[in-house]
Order: structure tokens, then C-alpha cells, then sequence
């Protein structure tokens, strides 16, 4: 029986990434979008993808001297030369009660093919620094 209608997946890295008020090709978070979960989907992680990217939110901490916006780049490669979704910038929303932790979403919706399922989000701040502690990224077929 042929698929209907759409299927959502998510795809999260948890390693702390400390983003200051310029982009580094080191301070990124590397996805893999086929890696979504244990029960993942029957391609390998590698394979070709074709899909569209819905959009990601990230978990921020560690706020210091003024940081209230964050800048999303998205990438093919690593180095941040090849841009798939251009400079996105988000309004850190804080935590009640807090000044320091908070989090940021940012809705994509475009339609992806690529010969891999290698992406690279890159972090920049408008003043200050944070640390994006995890990311999650949203994809459809």
C-alpha cells in the first residue's frame, strides 16, 4: 500500500555548542538526517535524501552580556561554504524566572534533495555569548 499523507521526523545532537557574535566553521551542530530515532527509516544514514526541512528549535543556556538573538545558518558541508537555508535570526525566549536559559524555533519549510543526509547548523549571537545545548531539527517526506 503506497504511503499517504506526511511523515515527520526529528533529528537531535545534545552536544553544547558556544555560539559568540560571529560565525566558526567549529562551533556547529552536525545532523544527520536520517539518524531520527531508534525505529529509524529504512534508508542508512548516508543515503540520499530528498525532503523538506520543516524548520528546528534549540535549547539555549548560559547567557551572558546581553545575548537576545541568535542567527541560524544551515549547511551542506561542514566548512559553512555550501548554504542550504540562509542567515535566520531568532529572539532567544527566556525560561520563566530566568535571564540565562531559554530557548529558540525557527520554521523553514523548503524542499531539500541532496546526494547525502549530512547537514551543518551554525550559531551566531547578536552581543554576548550563549551556549545552544541541544538542537532539533524537523524534516517531512
Amino acid at each position: 500500500m503506497p504511503k499517504t499523507g506526511t511523515f515527520y521526523h526529528e533529528c537531535t545532537n545534545a552536544t553544547d555548542v558556544a555560539a559568540t557574535n560571529a560565525f566558526a566553521a567549529a562551533k556547529r551542530h552536525d545532523i544527520n538526517l536520517h539518524d531520527t530515532s531508534i525505529n529509524r527509516s529504512p534508508r542508512d544514514v548516508g543515503d540520499t535524501f530528498t525532503g523538506k526541512l520543516e524548520g528546528c528549535f534549540a535549547r539555549i543556556n548560559s547567557v551572558a552580556c546581553s545575548a537576545a538573538k541568535v542567527t541560524v545558518k544551515v549547511c551542506a558541508d561542514a566548512a559553512g561554504t555550501e548554504i542550504i537555508i540562509p542567515d535566520t535570526e531568532a529572539t532567544i525566549a527566556f525560561n520563566v524566572g530566568s535571564t540565562t536559559v531559554g530557548a529558540i524555533a525557527i520554521n523553514f519549510s523548503f524542499a531539500y534533495l541532496n546526494s547525502d543526509d549530512s547537514i551543518h547548523v551554525f550559531y551566531k549571537t547578536d552581543t554576548g555569548t550563549c551556549t545552544i545545548d541541544s538542537l532539533h531539527f524537523n524534516w517531512s517526506e
